[in-house]
């Protein structure tokens, strides 16, 4: 496979890191995370049409002053700077190595928020704080015009995002996620439900930093935008093709057994494969698994 695109694959590439820890320890986090979560409310003057049975709680995102903002452009590159939760790591994944990974999706009417499709918007990142796990973007990560050029908007302009956490030898936690909830139109995108946490409550370094990948270092002048969108993610085309199609049954699969988010066969899908999964892994260095001991094949 031509790698024409590395800083795409290097965001699928961290998912699939996630998606290949070991299945037998994928009772961690279940047994980590309450079965309840909490209630996060919503204002009565803009609710939204769905609920997320999976979400725990909110997410701020943070521009490159690391300042709260709740509305930008679809073709910023990257679409934010950073993205902060306020649900705290449970117990079993405040370890060393602690990532947090966000994850876009295509809410669908008729459809459980476990099924609908979705893409990583972002390589893998340590953080700093369990109590307020973070996301960390670099100038090479993608705008969000990525996740709607594959999964548009069809149910009311709608897009949610996940913070995903995981670890060493850890499954990744989708039992309790903060989320938030954007309304794309035209090339706009608002805020319709986010959080209030601080952007400077921790740190993070994005694993394309750690990695070395060429372009992660720095930071992207306030008008670098992406002047074509139509090709954003063309050399992972192929994968988010897939994703379309094997991310609603990746889904049925994450509800039938109970998962409230993608658990490891859901993540799979969304690059595909598993095959597909460990090509771009090794494609890309390995990201952030690259430097830690994989548990399980």
């Amino acid at each position: 496979m031509r790698c024409t695109r590395p800083r795409v694959l290097a965001a699928v590439a961290a998912a699939a890191s996630l998606a290949m820890i070991a299945p037998a320890q994928a009772a961690t986090a279940a047994a980590a995370r309450p079965a309840a979560v909490r209630d996060v409310g919503r204002p009565a003057s803009n609710p939204l049409p769905y609920t997320d049975p999976g979400q725990a709680g909110l997410l701020t995102l943070c521009n490159t002053n690391l300042q709260p903002i709740t509305h930008g452009n679809i073709n910023t590159k990257p679409f934010v700077w950073r993205a902060v939760g306020d649900v705290p790591a449970p117990k079993g994944y405040r370890v060393k190595g602690e990532v947090g990974i966000l994850f876009g999706y295509q809410p669908r009417q008729y459809t459980p928020a476990g099924a609908w499709s979705g893409l990583p918007m972002a390589a893998a990142s340590v953080y700093t704080n369990p109590d307020t796990p973070m996301a960390q973007f670099t100038p090479i990560d993608e705008p969000l015009s990525y996740l709607t050029k594959f999964f548009p908007p069809i149910w009311d302009g709608l897009i949610e995002l996940r913070l995903y956490l995981g670890g060493p030898g850890l499954s990744e936690d989708a039992q309790g996620y903060a989320a938030a909830d954007l309304r794309v139109t035209g090339d706009t995108w608002t805020m319709v439900e986010g959080g209030d946490a601080s952007c400077t409550s921790g740190s993070a370094v994005s694993d394309e930093v750690s990695v070395g990948l060429r372009g992660a270092n720095g930071k992207p002048s306030s008008s670098h935008t992406s002047k074509d969108a139509g090709q954003a993610g063309s050399g992972a085309s192929g994968a988010g093709s897939q994703a379309g199609s094997a991310g609603g049954q990746a889904g049925s699969d994450a509800a039938a057994t109970g998962h409230s988010g993608l658990g490891s066969a859901g993540l799979a899908a969304v690059i595909g494969s598993s095959a597909l999964a460990a090509a771009l892994v090794l494609a890309t260095g390995g990201l952030w698994w690259r430097r830690r001991r994989r548990a399980g094949p």
